[in-house]
């Protein structure tokens, strides 16, 4: 089994161990508990049955998951009080960058951001450039703020794409993919209304 298939799966077993515990949290059972669930369900979706693992399955459904997604679930598992401030300013960024980039990459736009990602020169220097300066600022933005979580997700994602972890050759499917995208969009309203809360 390669690295990039053992990435690909543990991301998945990562995302369904992290809703479990979850749904366990919000159920008021025992912490100790929480994580004894979480470690089985995430050693169990490795086994296969009739076939196929649990991970497996779920892999075809909704794809490998983004360097981001796995730091993120990891921290929500190492710490599920963590303080929102950093993870908000995450989401908020995917979500723009998901508003402008998925449009434009099915093609409803005369741009394909997706390609480029790939880094390459087929479509000129100047998209490439643009795409890396615009990660530079946000790595100095959070390095600027102090926002470790960002920094790290950028940094490991990039560090991810030059090692290839992912199957994927495209820079883009390292920084954030489907499932992210769409969780954010969905606690978006919930994250600015705790913001303009706080800021009265």
């Amino acid at each position: 089994m390669s690295l990039q298939t053992i990435m690909g799966l543990s991301g998945i077993s990562l995302l369904l161990s992290t809703i479990l515990f979850r749904l366990l949290n919000l159920m008021e059972v025992k912490k100790q508990s929480c994580y004894l669930f979480t470690v089985l369900l995430f050693v169990i979706s490795f086994i296969p049955f009739t076939g196929d693992s649990i991970n497996l399955y779920f892999r075809g459904l909704l794809n490998d998951l983004s360097i981001t997604s796995i730091i993120l679930l990891c921290s929500y598992l190492y710490k599920p009080d963590r303080d929102r401030e950093q993870t908000s300013v995450i989401f908020f960024i995917i979500v723009i960058t998901g508003l402008f980039f998925y449009p434009a990459a099915l093609g409803f736009s005369a741009i394909d951001p997706y390609s480029w990602g790939f880094l390459n020169k087929d479509h000129g220097l100047f998209p490439p450039i643009i795409f890396l300066c615009s990660l530079s600022g946000l790595m100095l933005y959070a390095l600027i703020k102090n926002n470790t979580l960002l920094l790290l997700s950028l940094v490991l994602s990039t560090l991810a794409y030059q090692f290839r972890v992912l199957e994927s050759q495209n820079i883009w499917d390292y920084l954030f993919d489907p499932v992210i995208f769409i969780y954010a969009l969905i606690i978006m309203p919930g994250l600015l209304y705790s913001l303009l809360k706080k800021s009265r």
